[in-house]
């Protein structure tokens, strides 16, 4: 079984949660201390619920912006990575061998990463307000290509139906021209326009007159079959121009609406650095492929447990579907498991569950398999933030041991910086959470988001 080295070993603060009666020898006393659902009793002195060691000081990473972020437990970033060595020098020591640090060492104060993470949050969401704004801006340029289209279109239906009628027009006055010389005269003398002089001589026989009558009767039926397809034309026309002023005018209201966005997300930019820390409840952030890119950055092989891939798929499908931020709750079980290296990560308990100080690795509990211990994880999570939660709200059954209804701190924090002394004892234990995933949220950045 993999353990962390030392000073991870010293850095971990124990989760603070219900728990059942641990098979371990404790007191029900001292596991009812570990959960923070009862007033613990008087504890012996080997037995303390709270940290008595001071953790050493942690390793922090100027970032470009000036702030920092947090490396994780055991990394062993490459050189020119956030933390490693300049490129072209040998990182120190043995890899993956954190080195000891005397136990009288002052603790170091962590910088808060809080205003640096929400603006890199905030430059996230700008940028993506962005690529809304012009892929929105593309169907809008085609949108007006194709009313212009239609519309030049219908004034061409347009002007074949008048000229049509008007043809129409002068067949029908041909017609009644020549109907009142026959029935007056006898005589088709307003034929003028058809015939040539010559041929009127001949016209008047009646015959010649009747075949120059159906004549001019065929004419005009065609003149009026011309008209009538005009007028289909025009309709047409007509019909198709409203379809594409409807389309252009639902993808301005697209492109509008994304403007907005992009607006209220430079807003929100201006103000991030001011704001509080993240939420534990609202929508995942970065993808598989980024933390994945980012794990890789910091650590040379997959965890004894799983993929790291599978890991993070499962952290952001759960907390999808839980409404968890999943890559922030994946940054708090790199800080617990070291990784997914330590004893506790060998049962699939990735959040320190069921464990308190001086304890790790023997106490805690144990999950079937990484889907179940990522769940415990995600559902505990939403019973910390949520202060009506019940089991039957959850996406899934949850494990009777993480049950909100057995959570006495249910509700108790809403943000990811209210877990320090409530998950954890450690002071410094949400900044070195968040520090982690501001650096993961710094690699997606520099990753792009053709590549995200």
């Amino acid at each position: 079984m993999h353990e962390l080295p030392p000073q991870v070993r010293r850095d971990r603060a124990r989760c603070v949660l219900v728990t059942a009666a641990l098979t371990l020898g404790l007191s029900l006393a001292a596991a009812g201390a570990a959960t923070g659902q009862e007033e613990p009793p008087p504890a012996p002195p080997e037995e303390t619920t709270t940290s008595t060691t001071a953790p050493p000081p942690p390793s922090t990473v100027l970032l470009p912006d000036g702030d920092f972020g947090v490396l994780p437990p055991g990394a062993e970033p490459p050189p020119g990575a956030p933390g490693g060595p300049p490129p072209g020098e040998a990182p120190p020591g043995e890899p993956g061998e954190a080195p000891e640090l005397p136990p009288e060492l002052a603790v170091v104060v962590l910088p808060d990463p809080t205003p640096g993470l929400n603006a890199a949050l905030a430059a996230i969401d700008v940028s993506a307000a962005e690529r809304l704004v012009a892929q929105a801006g593309l169907p809008l340029l085609g949108a007006q290509e194709q009313t212009t289209l239609a519309r030049l279109a219908r004034q061409v239906a347009l002007d074949a139906r008048r000229a049509a009628q008007a043809r129409a027009a002068a067949a029908k006055a041909l017609i009644d021209e020549l109907a009142v010389n026959a029935l007056m005269y006898g005589d088709p003398a307003g034929l003028d326009p058809l015939a040539t002089p010559e041929t009127l001589e001949e016209l008047r026989d009646r015959a010649l007159r009747d075949i120059v009558a159906d004549h001019v009767q065929d004419g005009f039926d065609r003149t009026l079959a011309e008209l009538g397809q005009a007028m289909v034309a025009e309709d047409d026309a007509g019909r198709a121009l409203t379809t594409a002023q409807r389309a252009e005018h639902g993808v301005e209201h697209a492109y509008a609406v994304a403007r907005v966005e992009l607006a209220r997300a430079i807003q929100r930019a201006r103000e991030a650095r001011n704001q509080l820390g993240p939420t534990i409840l609202g929508p995942t952030i970065l993808g598989v492929d980024d933390l994945v890119s980012w794990y890789r950055t910091f650590y040379a092989a997959d965890p004894p447990v799983a993929p790291i891939a599978d890991i993070i798929t499962a952290y952001l499908a759960v907390g999808a579907e839980e409404g968890v931020t999943g890559d922030i709750a994946f940054a708090q079980a790199i800080l617990e498991t070291g990784g997914f290296r330590s004893g506790h990560a060998q049962g699939f308990n990735f959040a320190g569950i069921g464990a308190y100080d001086h304890c790790a690795p023997t106490c805690g509990f144990r999950f079937a398999d990484l889907e179940s211990g990522v769940r415990a994880h995600v559902h505990l999570l939403r019973a910390y933030a949520d202060p009506n939660l019940t089991s039957a709200q959850l996406a899934k059954p949850p494990n009777p041991l993480v049950a909100p209804e057995r959570v006495g701190v249910r509700g108790c924090c809403q943000r990811w910086t209210a877990l320090t002394g409530v998950w954890a004892t450690d002071t410094q234990y949400d900044r070195k959470v968040l520090g982690i995933y501001r650096l993961m949220v710094e690699i997606a950045r520099a990753r792009g988001p053709q590549q995200r």
